[in-house]
């Protein structure tokens, strides 16, 4: 089990726990359908819902990290619809500088 401001920087969603925190308290992430803090736990099996001003990404958990993956591994995480759309619309380990 993890939480989810950590599982959103293990599996490369956002570069820092803190932008996932910061996701979390302004309502942008749900989990299982309702909107969730930084330190809810994650299971497997758990629904994901990350929303950005032009994105909607839905993503269901497959496996909880509890450290960093490498960007080839992360696909074993997450089930996840939009792919492209989330590496633009998320800030990802993948940014580029």
């Amino acid at each position: 089990m993890s939480r989810l401001d950590a599982f959103l920087k293990n599996t490369g969603l956002f570069k820092a726990r803190t932008q996932a925190r910061r996701a979390c308290d302004e309502g942008r992430i749900l989990l299982n359908g309702v909107a969730a803090r930084g330190s809810h736990p994650v299971h497997v099996g758990a629904r994901l819902s990350v929303e950005t001003e032009d994105h909607r990404i839905e993503a269901e958990v497959l496996e909880v990290p509890e450290r960093p993956v490498a960007r080839n591994q992360r696909d074993r995480y997450l089930a996840q619809r939009g792919r492209e759309a989330l590496a633009r619309a998320v800030l990802s380990f993948d940014d580029e500088p």
